[in-house]
């Protein structure tokens, strides 16, 4: 199924607007369900029973969660070797109060008792909204460079797959991945699902480790350099879609991308003067993590 035609930038609350709510939440989604938005954002992890759970760190960090009441004294431990049950008891509707740095999203409305949704539920949430069907961009978590923090790709992509089906979401959704070898794997478990290929912000590439060979492992054999452009690298891995950091958008990059064939989907966006540059360049979604919703979506 194609995304519907806009004349002008979907727009898709980031991890269900995590500057204005705690991220990939339920209860944040259903605010973002009376907003007029066209979809949501998710970051998805896999526990050990199985369960797709929507949180972006593979661990639960010491300075949002706690457990009884308490918070944590440091990370937990990896949430794929976690049951369902076991992260249920863990709260991450706040923020610890006395960090030593401010907080990065100070407006975030704090909140108890809420706890790591699954996949299943999200999408009873969507289902139920009124209005038009909402897109579900399901940003699938996996770690080339340290695959002991994190699920398996083939056992979560598959897993992904299962609940999208159940729900009859999947013709909604639309997986996107940093690690591109979950792209490919969606593609084969759903040939036609669609797809965006997140890349690396430009500030951030030095950090990626590169192999023997300078290859990055993030690219699933895909090297730009190999294909004499990051989007020439997309197009020849079978992508739709380039989903950079705002930052990282240019009208030059913007051609780029349409010459390839590619959609531009850029994320990161929080200010609506961002929103209108990209709306300016002519992207065709902008994944916003929450600003003033009423003044910038007219």
């Amino acid at each position: 199924m194609s995304e519907p035609v806009s004349p002008k930038p979907l727009l898709i609350a980031g991890a269900t607007g995590y500057a204005l709510w705690p991220a990939n939440t339920l209860e944040a989604t259903l605010r973002c369900l009376d907003l007029p938005i066209d979809g949501i954002e998710i970051d998805v992890q896999l526990t050990s029973d199985g369960h797709v759970v929507a949180h972006h760190d593979y661990r639960f960090s010491a300075d949002h969660t706690r457990m009884d009441g308490v918070w944590l004294d440091a990370a937990s431990g990896p949430l794929k070797d976690m049951t369902l049950a076991e992260l249920r008891r863990y709260d991450v509707g706040r923020t610890r109060p006395d960090l030593a740095t401010p907080l990065q999203y100070p407006d975030r409305e704090q909140m108890d008792g809420v706890h790591v949704p699954t996949l299943p539920e999200l999408l009873a949430a969507l289902t139920a909204a009124s209005g038009p069907r909402r897109l579900l961009y399901v940003e699938i978590k996996t770690d080339p460079q340290n695959p002991a923090e994190a699920p398996a790709p083939e056992l979560i992509v598959e897993a992904v797959f299962r609940d999208l089906e159940a729900a009859g979401y999947v013709d909604h959704a639309k997986i996107i991945a940093f690690d591109w070898q979950v792209l490919r794997l969606s593609a084969l478990r759903s040939p036609g699902v669609m797809t965006a290929h997140l890349t690396i912000p430009a500030a951030l590439a030095p950090q990626a480790k590169l192999d023997a060979e300078g290859r990055s492992p993030w690219r699933d054999g895909h090297d730009p350099a190999e294909f004499g452009s990051e989007m020439a690298a997309i197009k020849a891995h079978g992508g739709m879609e380039w989903s950079p950091y705002f930052k990282d958008v240019t009208a030059d990059r913007v051609v780029e991308a349409e010459t390839h064939g590619l959609r531009v989907g850029p994320w990161g966006l929080a200010l609506g003067d961002d929103v209108r540059r990209m709306a300016e360049l002519g992207v065709y979604s902008s994944t916003v993590s929450g600003f003033d919703w009423g003044a910038d979506l007219d």
